[in-house]
């Protein structure tokens, strides 16, 4: 079973995690019957092209407004394009399995 990789949540993003039917025809992404979008794409690339017939795709369109907004605010275009996989690991499908909460000397605080 491969799983939709499509982006949703609101105040936490995750992947989907259904089962997908298909492949979005522009990058690849796996989709499930209820992430396709107008053409059989995934809502990211249909909010890309201006396709906002599909809930998930206006959600994709506010995620990449907000981030060109606050990367015009901050005067630096490729701020979020700076992140290492470290700071992408919190996003990637099945990453809270594998948390780290040992103490490792800073306080112990807990890596999150």
């Amino acid at each position: 079973m491969t799983p939709c990789a499509v982006t949703t949540g609101f105040f936490t993003l995750g992947k989907c995690g259904r089962m997908a039917v298909a492949g979005c025809p522009a990058c690849g992404r796996a989709i499930c019957a209820d992430h396709i979008a107008d053409g059989g794409l995934c809502p990211e690339c249909a909010a890309a092209r201006g396709q906002l017939g599909h809930p998930a795709a206006v959600a994709a369109q506010r995620r990449r407004a907000y981030r060109q907004r606050s990367s015009e605010q901050y005067d630096d275009t490729v701020w979020y394009t700076s992140f290492d996989t470290f700071d992408r690991s919190a996003f990637d499908p099945g990453a809270g399995a594998s948390q780290d909460y040992l103490d490792d000397g800073d306080d112990a605080l807990v890596d999150s």
